[in-house]
């Protein structure tokens, strides 16, 4: 079981303004960076963490992934990242693809199924574990140029079955022009990103029936990251049109 956390600070650097793609896992959930995606199992396949590509762009993009730094992780890591090919036992410092290769995507393509972290190190039972990732873009000779996205695959064996439930929110219509209708359960913090990873609104939410004035937006699509003060988030996505 697992939950996905988003995690704001007055360090919190928003994905790049000239980024052309976007990342969601398996359940649909879009990362923006510095995400924290939480597991409370070492077992394959319930900490798999499933991801896809989307190049949103007018162009082909060329991806590649580097493991940033890692803490209470085992030597050698046992960390197995599939990115094109799958590759084991990854160590800090490490690209995958490895060398100057890249993962190339075309235009308005996602990547295919079959790409996932996991990590199968459980440690003493008692300390967080952290892997952090960097996915980028880059040029044809494989060179990094920007556009990174990074986040935080976690292992916490005291994370709480009651943590990993899904927020209970309702977005009732996900087509808006004037303003978006939203039905929850608890006090809800709501941050609106347009797709290059800028915030453009950020509200608060209390209990029931709520209202969040978009008139103000232009018209594309938008993520709404929803977080309650326990840490527990969800993504969404609607049009202004």
């Amino acid at each position: 079981m697992k939950k996905k956390l988003f995690i704001l600070s007055l360090l919190f650097v928003a994905f790049s303004g000239s980024a052309q793609y976007t990342i969601v896992d398996g359940d649909g959930n879009t990362f923006v960076d510095g995400d924290i995606v939480a597991y409370n199992t070492v077992a394959f396949p319930d900490a798999e963490l499933e991801f896809f590509v989307t190049n949103n762009g007018a162009a082909p993009i060329n991806m590649r992934i580097d493991f940033v730094s890692a803490v209470n992780a085992a030597t050698p890591t046992g960390f197995q990242l599939c990115f094109g090919n799958c590759y084991f036992d990854i160590e800090v410092g490490d690209s995958v693809p490895p060398g100057l290769d890249y993962i190339n995507i075309s235009a308005g393509e996602t990547t295919g199924i079959g790409n996932h972290f996991y990590g199968d190190y459980a440690g003493n039972g008692i300390d967080v574990i952290d892997y952090v990732f960097r996915f980028y873009e880059t040029d044809a000779a494989g060179v990094d140029i920007g556009n990174a996205l990074s986040f935080t695959y976690r292992y916490d064996p005291l994370l709480g079955t009651d943590d990993v439930n899904k927020l209970n929110v309702k977005i009732n219509a996900t087509v808006v022009s004037e303003s978006l209708s939203i039905e929850t359960i608890e006090d809800l913090d709501v941050i609106v990103y347009d797709l290059q990873g800028r915030v453009v609104k950020s509200v608060q939410l209390g209990i029931g029936s709520q209202e969040i004035n978009m008139s103000d937006l232009s018209s594309q699509m938008y993520l709404l990251h929803f977080q309650n003060d326990r840490g527990v988030s969800y993504t969404a996505k609607v049009v202004v049109k």
